[in-house]
């Protein structure tokens, strides 16, 4: 019985064998179809969920396809034609007036129809597409009709249930669909058209459009208002009234109008309201930005970071972050290269300066030319206060006072922009008179102009008055290290070092990266017949003026007295490749 049931074993052995492997194998067919079958439920839900959610968020102008005579579309003038030429005249405008704020979207209503049939219903995909932005989004739809009348054609076009209409010959028909475009704009887009307006001619218009927005709009919108008043008017109001209009703004959120008000308040002289401002244009960017351009964000940050950077004096990546924000095009109302421009001076590399001002990048959307153009000659007469050419400092100043009389609004900036360095250039000719006259209106809260009271009364050999107005300057910005740096510098001229060491001291706690105190150091320990430890001094400078001259110049000095001469030619090399000072080169000659 034994060996019968082994043999009957062995004869249904293969044939268990096969099933239990098709067992196995239908076990995982029916798990990969399982399988399938909720991926695709998974994705069929994750698009219904994200048709949903772009239904809910959707809220572009959507511009409808135009009811017109039959006539007209048997010739291919049919509505969809009408509509899409309206589209294109739409864009146009909004290409004309790039601006900081997001444009609204415009589309068409027919291009998204996607052809699928639901089966049973006879509704394609792109319709119920449609009914659930009409049920959740907040598109607005923009509708119309053509008809003609005994002068020729009439297009209406209704704006959420608004409308408006032109009229006009049939061979006037572009003209006619620009005048709707404009008409639609100036409802759906009012801030840009005022943009529009200013930037074509019709200033007045645009302002009492930003006028009635500020007055009537809703929160958001009474921000960009109030920039608009402020920047439409640069070239003709106050500063006083323009910062009351980015102060307006800024109080409802908008971070332009931060940007502007301390690119004003440095203006005015005011660095410590400058970096208050920096802190919440910061603030401002991280909550959100108001209806901002997204692709400005960056560069609006790596203004701020220039700007914030540049008044504690670390220059080198505050250059950085100016270069960064001219590679995302910002939007200005003069060329981002003169602000880089102002950087690199201050860094003291006169050559890079020198070419950024020689290629400047256009500014984007300006609609105050007075700015761009007082903002170039400011530039080039700085430049020319670094290279102590006294003589082309006045002669900067002469070319602007066309600029101030052309451009009123850009006169209230030429006391506390111009006005300091000039008078600094007079004093040097020994035009003490003339500096003095020019000093005495000065506003007292402006930090360069008291700095420039200082060095005047200094160069008078007026001590004590000098070191007045060096403690107002400390007084009234003591954030700001320049007062203190410039303050031990004239200390330094009176051989008083070790006063000059105090003022050094706190220069560099106030900015760690800024060179004009440690290259003043450098120069008291020389002074002091410390050449070796000036040394030490001179090179933690070259981190942050790599390309400063007498930076160069004075470290030979140091390592000539401290006996590596070898190392001094080094220096002293690299100094005559930079753009030295009639003095420093007569000084360098001597050294050699």
């Amino acid at each position: 019985m034994i060996h019968l049931q082994m043999e009957e074993m062995r004869q249904r052995n293969p044939y268990e064998i096969s099933h239990f492997r098709l067992r196995r194998f239908s076990g995982w067919a029916k798990a990969v179809f399982e399988l399938s079958v909720g991926l695709l439920v998974l994705a069929l839900v994750a698009g219904i969920s994200l048709m949903v959610w772009n239904a809910a968020h959707s809220d572009g102008l959507v511009i409808e396809s135009f009811t017109v005579p039959p006539d007209m579309a048997a010739k291919g003038l049919t509505g969809q034609a009408i509509a899409g030429q309206l589209t294109d005249k739409l864009s146009q405008l909004q290409t004309a007036t790039d601006s900081n704020r997001a444009a609204r979207s415009y589309a068409n209503d027919w291009g998204g129809d996607i052809k699928v049939e639901i089966p049973d219903t006879g509704v394609s995909i792109g319709e119920a597409y449609r009914f659930l932005k009409s049920w959740l989004g907040h598109e607005t739809h923009v509708s119309g009709d053509v008809w003609r009348a005994p002068a020729g054609l009439v297009i209406a076009a209704r704006v959420g249930g608004n409308g408006g209409s032109v009229a006009g010959t049939e061979a006037d028909l572009d003209s006619l669909i620009q005048k709707t475009a404009e008409d639609i704009y100036a409802r759906t887009q009012p801030y840009r058209y005022a943009v529009y307006l200013n930037r074509n001619g019709h200033k007045d218009e645009g302002i009492a459009i930003w006028n009635t927005l500020a007055a009537t709009g809703e929160p958001n919108e009474r921000g960009w208002a109030y920039l608009g008043l402020g920047v439409g008017q640069m070239d003709t109001a106050s500063p006083a009234e323009q910062e009351r209009a980015f102060g307006q703004a800024e109080s409802y959120g908008n971070v332009v109008a931060a940007v502007n008000l301390a690119t004003l308040e440095s203006a005015l002289g005011r660095p410590e309201r400058a970096l208050a401002e920096a802190k919440k244009i910061k603030a401002l960017l991280r909550n959100g930005a108001g209806g901002l351009d997204p692709p400005q964000i960056p560069t609006l940050l790596n203004q701020t970071l220039a700007a914030e950077q540049s008044a504690l004096g670390d220059y080198h990546p505050a250059v950085q972050a100016a270069g960064a924000s001219i590679a995302g095009k910002v939007r200005s109302v003069a060329s981002p290269s003169y602000g880089l421009a102002h950087i690199q001076i201050a860094e003291h590399d006169v050559a890079g300066a020198r070419n950024t001002l020689a290629h400047p990048v256009p500014s984007r959307g300006s609609n105050a030319p007075g700015a761009g153009l007082q903002a170039r000659l400011f530039a080039q007469m700085h430049l020319a206060l670094e290279a102590q050419d006294w003589k082309s400092v006045l002669a900067g100043a002469h070319a602007l006072l066309p600029v101030y009389q052309k451009y009123s609004g850009m006169a209230g900036l030429k006391l506390t922009r111009d006005d300091p360095p000039v008078a600094i250039a007079e004093a040097r000719l020994r035009k003490f008179a003339d500096a003095q006259r020019r000093l005495s209106p000065m506003p007292p809260d402006c930090y360069p102009c008291l700095i420039a009271r200082a060095q005047v009364a200094q160069m008078q050999g007026q001590s004590p008055r000098a070191d007045f107005w060096f403690d107002r300057a400390v007084q009234s910005n003591p954030s700001i290290p320049m007062a203190y740096a410039d303050w031990g510098r004239a200390l330094l001229e009176r051989g008083k070092p070790d006063d000059a060491i105090a003022q050094f001291t706190i220069a560099n706690k106030k900015g760690s990266h800024f060179a004009d105190p440690l290259e003043g150091w450098g120069e008291v320990l020389m002074a002091k017949n410390q050449s070796h430890l000036a040394v030490a001094k001179f090179k933690e400078a070259n981190k942050y003026a790599p390309k400063w001259s007498r930076l160069h110049l004075k470290w030979g000095e140091a390592l000539v007295y401290a006996g590596k001469k070898n190392e001094a030619k080094t220096q002293f090399a690299r100094a005559a490749q930079l753009d030295l000072t009639p003095s420093e080169k007569a000084e360098l000659a001597r050294m050699r």
